[in-house]
């Protein structure tokens, strides 16, 4: 798993993010991966983002209830659902492992007027 440089909060963002879209994601797209496969990537996901949150003051107590109801969402077998979710939450992660945007400094091709 490649490493993203940058702050340990852009960094945890990231390594969640992988294991969000790489792992969750892909077993969920999976119709033979069952509830025990789903159940320890769900939980790998979680113990990450969870140990993480406080690196994200804004998003992590967000990310927590996501992951709550994530999990609420596996126990329902409500597969479709936690797909979504899964995909927004992976989003988000991947918003924060990016950070704030930032003004271009790229010369513009434009008349001054």
């Amino acid at each position: 798993m490649a490493v993203s440089p940058g702050p340990p909060a852009r960094r945890a963002a990231w390594e969640a993010y992988t294991i969000v879209a790489g792992r969750l994601l892909t077993a969920l797209q999976d119709p033979a991966a069952g509830p025990a496969t789903l159940n320890v990537r769900l939980g790998v996901a979680a113990s990450h983002i969870m140990r993480s949150a406080s690196l994200w003051p804004e998003h992590g107590p967000m990310l927590v209830s996501a992951v709550h109801a994530a999990v609420r969402l596996l126990r329902a077998d409500a597969r479709d659902d936690l797909t979504e979710l899964a995909g927004r939450i992976a989003d988000r992660l991947y918003l924060l492992s990016a950070g704030p945007p930032r003004a271009s400094t790229a010369p513009r091709n434009r008349a001054p007027w």
